[in-house]
């Protein structure tokens, strides 16, 4: 897998998260060439002068101090005072010597952290070095491991399914097989050991090994030897979901480097099957890379912008369609398409929705989206391994809507002003949901047999059949939803 080295990666996920696959990506462990200014800024502070010191000595002197002659510091020399401070005179210092050791760069880490929480934009985040390697891991799409979607129950890891061409495949793991331990070490999920703990131990070096401790039912537990390797993970599900009326199914879960190309592949299989109308299913997908969004609404807009941004001090500059990827069955409107969304829609998810929906290419169902109509930059800090994500630009829909909900320090929403309005309202509720997640826990893998029973897809199934039968689109509510808003006019950026 090619290295990701870029020196600066779009992203408008609201959440961007590991996800539960095993490994880790290869690229996120490179080093840029080169430093930019936040970089110099860095190792200017990792790597103080030692000249400082007697400035710092004198700062302390308890006696000067007393006498009124205090030595003015620079706010970095006086970030470094506090710190050598609580390091040397702190009573409970840690006393585990790998946690001690650890310390120095704790401190650094948690001051970071404080300073770029004070911008208070909850968007903007400063990561660690093993906090960049997750993020990049589904940013890539392809990671090092075993290869397999884990979820819980019974309070151990299950196997949700094996991701094909995996270790995990290779060596006859199954769905529904709970992990009971991890190179002997207990995989019980507890207060103190989360799933996430224990993916952390099953993850490692392509080429090392791992043993699984498995627990597979009708069978006693057994041992189970891995060699991790890279894997690429499928963010894509798709089938027949109506044969009958020749009604596909695409699931997407999130904007990863292979989101496009899977999609692709899947409408074109559909196609093959004899597909003529379309769910396209983004529930609680949470955005990713904003390229990948271009590429996925080019699949069913032949021109036009796809979205709009505006930088801190410039005007709109639109991205727009690339034809080349156009799909015409969709375009064309030959192969009608609903959307179906929700309020873990976020991001990248709601402008390819947005653009849909504005550009007549497809209805949308669900619920009202997450709002987020931001993009981050990530800036990967040099040497140091770490990165910080800044919000450096605003996004408007393909019309010029502003989506953003604005949102206090702890996420909630602030206001009712943003996300994407479907064009028919079809909530579900916890019980709608926790009867889908009871199906897909007691048939791993099987996302087929939970589908059905969603009220969502129900209605985009009954739309679908009415569009193909020659009626025209239904009114869309998106109208009357605005207005129930705030009533404020909605912000263009013009």
């Amino acid at each position: 897998m090619a290295g990701i080295t870029p020196r600066r990666i779009i992203v408008i996920g609201a959440f961007l998260t590991t996800g539960l696959v095993l490994g880790f990506s290869q690229g996120a462990l490179q080093p840029l060439k080169g430093k930019s200014s936040i970089d110099r800024n860095v190792a200017t502070v990792m790597a103080m002068p030692t000249l400082f010191s007697e400035r710092l000595t004198a700062a302390f002197r308890l006696p000067a101090a007393s006498a009124g002659s205090p030595v003015a510091l620079e706010p970095y020399e006086t970030y470094l005072a506090v710190r050598d401070t609580i390091m040397t005179e702190y009573a409970n210092p840690p006393k585990d010597a790998k946690a001690n050791r650890e310390w120095p760069n704790k401190l650094n880490n948690m001051a970071i952290k404080g300073m770029v929480a004070s911008v208070g934009d909850i968007y903007t985040e400063y990561w660690t070095s093993d906090e960049f390697k997750k993020q990049m891991e589904t940013t890539s799409g392809s990671f090092g491991g075993v290869g397999a979607r884990l979820d819980v129950r019974d309070h151990k890891p299950l196997i949700v399914e094996p991701i094909p061409n995996s270790p995990a495949m290779a060596k006859g793991l199954m769905s529904g097989d709970l992990i009971r331990a991890v190179d002997g070490k207990s995989a019980v999920i507890s207060p103190s050991q989360r799933l996430d703990d224990v993916i952390k131990r099953i993850k490692g070096e392509p080429g090392t090994k791992v043993r699984l401790t498995i627990e597979r039912k009708g069978s006693k537990p057994f041992d189970v030897d891995l060699v991790r390797a890279i894997v690429t993970s499928p963010v894509v599900d798709s089938w027949m979901l109506d044969t009958a009326n020749g009604i596909g199914y695409v699931k997407l879960d999130q904007f990863t480097e292979q989101a496009d190309v899977q999609v692709a592949a899947a409408i074109a299989k559909l196609q093959t099957q004899g597909m003529k109308a379309l769910v396209f299913d983004l529930r609680g997908n949470p955005g990713g890379l904003l390229t990948v969004a271009r590429d996925m609404v080019s699949r069913f807009v032949a021109e036009g912008p796809v979205v709009w941004t505006k930088e801190r001090q410039g005007g709109m500059v639109s991205l727009n369609v690339d034809s080349k990827r156009t799909i015409p069955a969709l375009s064309s409107g030959s192969i009608p398409v609903v959307v179906l969304v929700n309020g873990s829609s976020a991001s990248a998810s709601e402008i390819v929705s947005g653009a849909l929906q504005d550009a007549n290419a497809a209805f949308i169902i669900g619920t009202r989206t997450y709002g987020k109509g931001l993009v981050q930059t990530i800036l990967p800090l040099g040497d140091t391994g770490g990165a910080v994500k800044v919000t450096t630009q605003h996004y408007f829909t393909r019309d010029k809507h502003d989506i953003n909900l604005k949102r206090d320090e702890n996420g909630e929403p602030v206001g009712e002003k943003g996300g994407i309005r479907p064009d028919r309202v079809v909530p579900e509720d916890d019980k709608d949901l926790d009867a889908q997640r009871k199906i897909m826990r007691e048939q791993p893998g099987n996302r087929k047999a939970a589908i059905p029973i969603s009220k969502q897809v129900q209605a985009a199934v009954t739309v679908l059949k009415e569009k193909l039968a020659g009626s025209p689109w239904p009114a869309s509510e998106k109208d009357d939803l605005a207005k129930q808003d705030s009533g404020s006019k909605r912000e263009t950026g013009e």
